[in-house]
């Protein structure tokens, strides 16, 4: 994984549960653009390019899943969690076959739920949401 610039550490440093989520999103997302374009790529790098992308999006989506809180997020948190489950699963697919589509549809989703995340941020007005427990855990209840 790359290194974090300062402007990035503090971004981070300064952003709130719910705006460190989106964060790991962006970044899932980025990486799944970056394994597409890779797919154009003409000669042996295009396969070790592609892995790389696919790897880093992946551990995107681990972390995710790691964050998820089970037992404030029930059934939700669940949901989400099957749901990382099956992403990465079909990532791994995407990298084995060299199968653009798959990519393409885990880049789908994982943009929806980016955008929901974004409108959870912007109804709790970027502040500290009791729903976002500040251990690092996600909890999606109520």
């Amino acid at each position: 994984m790359a290194e974090i610039n300062p402007y990035q550490a503090n971004a981070v440093q300064a952003a709130t549960p719910v705006e460190l989520i989106i964060m790991v999103y962006d970044e899932c997302i980025n990486s799944l653009t970056r394994a597409e374009h890779a797919f154009s790529i003409k000669g042996p790098e295009r396969i070790e390019q592609i892995g790389n992308h696919l790897l880093h999006a992946q551990d995107a989506i681990t972390e995710l899943s790691l964050s998820l809180d089970m037992e404030k997020g029930g059934e939700v948190a669940e949901n989400l969690s099957r749901l990382y489950d099956f992403m990465t699963r079909h990532l791994v697919d995407a990298n084995v076959k060299k199968d653009l589509k798959a990519l393409q549809d885990v880049r789908q989703m994982m943009t929806e739920l980016r955008d929901t995340w974004n409108q959870v941020s912007q109804q709790v007005g970027g502040q500290h949401s009791p729903d976002v427990a500040r251990t690092g855990h996600i909890s999606i209840s109520g």
